[in-house]
């Protein structure tokens, strides 16, 4: 009788995990303040409007900008500005507000410009620099690196339920 050959052949089970496994990404909507880049996950957005007249409330704090009109609903508008300590003025023309909905309450972020939805992996997404202090890192989920320019992923569910938010209802 013949002898039967045997091959042997090694696989690393990892690698073949990783080519299975699909790369997760998340969507996020990036848009800028103060010339920075910032992004939220597209799930807390529900959907971006132009600047619409702002209905001023007396006595509010002031990251209260006022209440508009949405869709038959009025809503708060706030600048996120605060939070972060920016100041620099906004020109007008690109002004948007992104209406969120975060665990069940529709709310206005103002910012200066949406630039888009992009995908990106979540492995991606680093922790944020040592150098970032305050209430900026403390909001920050993380931070990504594109090809020329670094987008800080903002925690909304953190900064509209910080203290002075809580304060509000």
């Amino acid at each position: 009788m013949g002898k039967k050959k045997k091959t042997i052949i090694e696989v690393d089970e990892s690698e073949l995990l990783g080519q299975k496994e699909a790369k997760k990404t998340i969507r996020v909507l990036a848009f800028c303040l103060s010339g920075e880049n910032y992004c939220i996950d597209i799930k807390d957005a529900r959907e971006v409007v132009r600047f619409t007249s702002v209905a001023k409330v007396p006595n509010m704090p002031e990251f209260i900008v006022g209440v508009i009109n949405f869709h038959g609903e009025i809503i708060s508008l706030i600048d996120i500005r605060y939070f972060f300590g920016l100041v620099e003025p906004r020109g007008k023309e690109d002004v948007r507000i992104i209406v969120t909905d975060i665990k069940g309450s529709l709310m206005g972020i103002l910012v200066d410009r949406v630039k888009g939805l992009i995908d990106i992996e979540e492995a991606l997404i680093q922790p944020p620099l040592a150098t970032i202090k305050g209430r900026l890192a403390e909001y920050t989920r993380g931070q990504i690196q594109l090809d020329r320019e670094i987008l800080m992923l903002l925690d909304l569910g953190k900064i509209l339920g910080c203290e002075e938010m809580n304060a509000l209802e």
